[in-house]
């Protein structure tokens, strides 16, 4: 099976990302391409969802099988292919980009990205998405298009890793469970050690694993997770401030109101008349 879309030049010219081209390849084993060095003006999405193939990466035959993909610059060398035997099921898109995300830069700089994904991270549906939009095109799709193009990226962002990768995928789901349990149930007298237990790991590991799937420390999440639930109460509720710091996982409102002004430059009270005036 071959399906393929080309999508005209948007009609509005300021999308962060817009798809150009969109595929989606089963039983087709001979897919191969080879383009030269500068040919291609667009970054190009690959991602197998079942079957075999594979990529050189100076000159290195690097296989790609089920919950792998990979991800081309604009204007770099590019060979990859199904297997002939195994052919693979591939989702694909080229598309152009303004955006600033690590995978994107980690393609420019090394002229290749890498990866293992979550096939259960809903990507299937969103290239599904994408496609039935670009078959029945029109111009009032786009806004749809460049928004499900930005969904598929920062989707990977979060359920890929590099296949050299540091921290395996299923340690960082791990990580993101860990991170919903302590966001939800944020007013327990949480520590370093307490969430180090809750996630299985020594509080070493789980600091360091912590940070490289959240980007910030656990301390400071757990921080971010109180102040977000204090806003809540403030704008929504008639409860005094001791009683929102409390609620909120701060022991004492004089430490709660000293956090909450150094991170909103205001004090509490002030910050529920500004936003229920």
């Amino acid at each position: 099976m071959m399906k393929q879309r080309v999508l005209p030049a948007p009609a509005y010219a300021h999308y962060v990302c817009y798809p150009e081209f969109i595929g989606h390849y089963s039983d087709f084993p001979q897919h191969a391409e080879r383009r030269s060095e500068g040919m291609l003006n667009s970054y190009n999405l690959h991602l197998v969802f079942d079957g075999s193939g594979y990529v050189f990466q100076n000159g290195i035959r690097i296989p790609m099988g089920i919950g792998r993909g990979f991800l081309y610059p604009r204007g770099a060398y590019q060979q990859y292919g199904s297997d002939p035997v195994l052919p693979w099921e591939v989702r694909w898109v080229h598309f152009s980009t303004s955006l600033s995300l690590p995978l994107l830069e980690e393609a420019d700089q090394s002229q290749g990205y890498f990866f293992t994904f979550d096939l259960n991270a809903g990507l299937e549906h969103l290239f599904e998405e994408m496609y039935r939009l670009s078959a029945a095109y029109e111009t009032q799709n786009e806004p749809r298009l460049s928004a499900v193009l930005y969904e598929i990226l920062v989707t990977l962002l979060q359920n890929s890793e590099p296949l050299h990768g540091s921290v395996p995928l299923e340690i960082r789901h791990s990580i993101r469970r860990t991170a919903d349990i302590i966001h939800n149930e944020c007013e327990r007298p949480w520590t370093l050690e307490s969430m180090s237990r809750l996630a299985g790991y020594s509080s070493y590991h789980f600091l360091r694993l912590f940070r490289s799937t959240m980007g910030k420390t656990p301390n400071r999440y757990l921080s971010e997770c109180r102040l977000a639930r204090a806003k809540l109460l403030l704008v929504s509720t008639e409860f005094p401030v001791e009683r929102i710091a409390l609620q909120s996982g701060f022991q004492q409102s004089s430490y709660f109101i000293k956090v909450f002004k150094e991170a909103e430059g205001l004090p509490p009270s002030q910050y529920r008349r500004s936003f229920r005036s």
